[in-house]
């Protein structure tokens, strides 16, 4: 029998008995003025040992995916959900039994509109992130739900979290088990957060600026949050969509700067499909020279011209 198979059950069973006796014995623990906190306090406190002891062990080893729903719902694999270090699309191919698992749980949350699905990702300090969202651990779980809304489970009943490793843990190649899932009750907050996100993007174009000649997307991290929005909204909203227009200043021919334009809005386009949205809600164009928002005489409003808008339409 393969050792690993061995010791990371037998690791979560002492995380559990140890999260017994916290209970049990706080001040064995934690020491005698968190142990003499209220009962809630101490709930929070063995949660969250627990969950960040778990999510460590989780990642350093493969193990087993279960996605349970108390006693109305389970759904079992012998494999899990693995990433490689720094990246935000799950290693492939998924083995049959996960995929099996995450139809099972498609048909079980159409089947029961009143829950939800959080699907929380985990990521380490020590990773980069290359992805669109403001961290990691988002962008997987963000890449993990979309293989649910394409077997037909709506955007209101998949929600994403994310957890962060403990400091002092450091993974190696791969983040094994990427991403845990969490059933809860459906509620309005996904209305009353489209209705936000409408109110604060649609029709207002985010720029993203290139350097002459250059095609890389630098993100800020204002811009990784209004990007998280922007899949947000598009999964809940049916027909909206995205239009991503390119520019460029007024040096070299039109003709280049057209095709320069294009390639670049094409470029932030696929690099938007990688982190989870639909090509078929994006429509790409370039536009050269020809819609300056400043000045072609300076360098300063030539950087502003070398641009990328993304409209939430």
């Amino acid at each position: 029998m393969n050792l690993k198979s061995i010791w990371l059950p037998l690791l979560i069973l002492i995380l559990w008995i140890l999260a017994f006796w916290l209970w049990i014995c706080p001040k064995c623990f934690l020491g005698a003025g968190i142990a003499s906190g209220g009962e809630e306090e101490k709930k929070e406190i063995v949660k969250e040992t627990v969950k960040k002891a778990v999510a460590a062990s989780t990642a350093l080893a493969p193990a087993s995916l279960l996605i349970k729903d108390g006693s109305a719902f389970s759904a079992t694999a012998p494999k899990h959900i693995d990433f490689n270090k720094s990246s935000y699309s799950y290693i492939t191919p998924l083995s049959t039994d996960v995929n099996t698992s995450l139809e099972k749980t498609a048909t079980y949350l159409k089947a029961n509109p009143d829950r939800s699905l959080t699907i929380n990702g985990i990521y380490a300090k020590d990773e980069t992130n290359g992805s669109a969202f403001p961290n990691l651990g988002l962008a997987r779980a963000n890449n993990v739900k979309q293989i649910l809304s394409k077997l037909g489970v709506p955007g209101g009943q998949l929600l994403t979290s994310s957890s962060l490793l403990a400091s002092n843990v450091k993974m190696k190649d791969i983040m094994y088990s990427g991403v845990n899932f969490n059933f809860g009750k459906a509620t309005n907050d996904v209305a009353d957060r489209v209705a936000k996100i409408k109110a604060r993007l649609l029709g207002k174009p985010l720029t993203l600026y290139f350097a002459s000649g250059k095609q890389e997307v630098n993100l800020t991290a204002q811009q990784r949050t209004d990007f998280s929005d922007l899949v947000f909204y598009l999964d809940n909203v049916a027909k909206s969509s995205l239009e991503v227009s390119g520019h460029t200043d007024n040096v070299g021919a039109s003709n280049v700067n057209t095709r320069l334009s294009r390639k670049r809005a094409e470029f932030v386009r696929d690099y938007l499909v990688g982190n989870g949205l639909s090509t078929k809600r994006m429509n790409a164009k370039g536009f050269g020279p020809d819609k300056p928002i400043a000045t072609n005489d300076t360098d300063a409003g030539k950087a502003k011209n070398r641009r990328v808008e993304v409209t939430l339409r």
